[in-house]
């Protein structure tokens, strides 16, 4: 049976240097690079067009909450079984038996299955969206290089580092998230049973009632009516947000707002020039031409501003211009990391140096986030209380006044 063709959108240079833009039919992102080869055209972006393609993420509600391939475990599998004699199609066949997760045995099967087609292994795994391109080129360059268990022990090493930050991250903001739900049970208990058992005694005394009796009394009005709409709209709400949460325009938008916070924005910027460097050394040890590691490299990079700072810097090397010197003019490097750049292209040891300077970024990068933490749990609490504490005075002054009205 023949694949279902798809739409991709490419950018790509022509036969003399021209950049050329358009739209080609494929079954799958490999095709798509394939024909365009034989047309000459050396694609530096490829992506699926806008709408409905095969193998993108499903948007049904099933699909919504469809459990991702556990990259970090599926690489250090595969890196295991390479290791031990086998070849990626029996190893893949192993690590498909041996998984216990329903969702992720499919996942896994549907990449062996592709190369039981005759498939390469980089097209195979393309066929998983949440597989990024510059992994795939990656997966590739190990596959003509023939150094696969390297790549995917590489890959598995980077992707565990990912998960442990994202673990830290989680840990670091569980408490003050448990402060805020506390801070709304709070509330919504003085507005429905507290709240509504010393208004009477306000209006019989014919006093006033202060501000925060008023927006409590509100508050408890409303969920004792709407409860349930409520519920239903919040439920609503949510459903909406997972799919924008996992979009790829979403992601983009939240990285070009983090990108301007001084804190967040150097991050970003440290995890593009970890993930750069990282891919340029794993590419450029496998063998594969500068200018295609730059142009693989540059399609993890996490913001729009920083993929076209290093497309430029790809474009210079083309014209001839120093890596070091076209590193330096993206903006995206600093000047101690293009030195390190400088001293192994002039050493002739690029893919070392490079490495190194990947491992020197992600440590900086580490610093910096547990920097954000140690600010950012204390600043929650300290916020939280000062929330408590008004309202806590508040309903204190309240209850005085209920006992001035009393006397009188």
């Amino acid at each position: 049976m023949a694949a279902e063709s798809q739409q991709f959108h490419y950018r790509a240079y022509a036969t003399n240097g021209a950049k050329e833009s358009g739209i080609i039919e494929a079954s799958d992102l490999g095709e798509a690079a394939r024909k365009l080869s034989r047309m000459g055209k050396t694609p530096f972006e490829l992506k699926p067009s806008k709408g409905k393609a095969a193998g993108t993420r499903s948007t049904s509600l099933s699909g919504l909450f469809q459990k991702e391939l556990d990259l970090t475990r599926f690489f250090s599998d595969l890196s295991v079984m390479l290791n031990a004699g086998f070849n990626v199609d029996i190893a893949l066949g192993a690590v498909a038996n041996a998984e216990t997760d329903r969702r992720q045995k499919a996942r896994i099967q549907q990449i062996h299955t592709r190369i039981s087609e005759g498939k390469s292994v980089a097209e195979a795994f393309s066929s998983q969206p949440e597989i990024p391109a510059d992994v795939v080129a990656l997966v590739a360059s190990g596959e003509n290089s023939g150094q696969m268990a390297s790549v995917f022990a590489e890959l598995a090493k980077n992707f565990k580092r990912r998960a442990e930050r994202r673990s830290e991250v989680l840990e670091a903001v569980l408490y003050p998230a448990f402060l805020i739900v506390v801070l709304f049970g709070t509330l919504l208990l003085l507005s429905v049973y507290l709240v509504p058992s010393i208004e009477p005694i306000f209006e019989n005394g014919g006093a006033e009632k202060p501000l925060v009796v008023n927006v409590l009394s509100g508050l408890g009005s409303f969920v004792s009516e709407f409860w349930l709409p409520a519920l239903i709209v919040i439920a609503l709400c949510g459903l909406l947000l997972v799919p924008l949460l996992r979009s790829q325009s979403f992601k983009i938008g939240l990285n070009n707002i983090l990108l301007k916070l001084p804190l967040a924005g150097t991050i970003i910027f440290q995890t593009t020039r970890a993930r750069y460097l990282h891919s340029m050394a794993l590419l450029l040890s496998n063998g594969v031409p500068l200018h295609d590691a730059m142009q693989l490299s540059s399609v993890g990079a996490p913001v729009e501003k920083h993929r076209v700072g290093l497309e430029k810097a790809r474009e210079e090397v083309t014209g001839g211009l120093q890596l070091w010197k076209a590193l330096e003019n993206s903006s995206v490097f600093d000047d101690s990391l293009v030195s390190l750049v400088k001293l192994g292209e002039e050493s002739n040891n690029l893919a070392p140096i490079m490495e190194r300077a990947a491992v020197m970024t992600e440590t900086m990068m580490q610093r910096s986030i547990s920097r954000i933490l140690t600010f950012l749990t204390p600043a929650i609490t300290i916020f939280l209380g000062l929330v408590v504490g008004t309202l806590v005075i508040s309903v204190m002054t309240a209850l005085l006044s209920i006992n001035e009205i009393a006397i009188r």
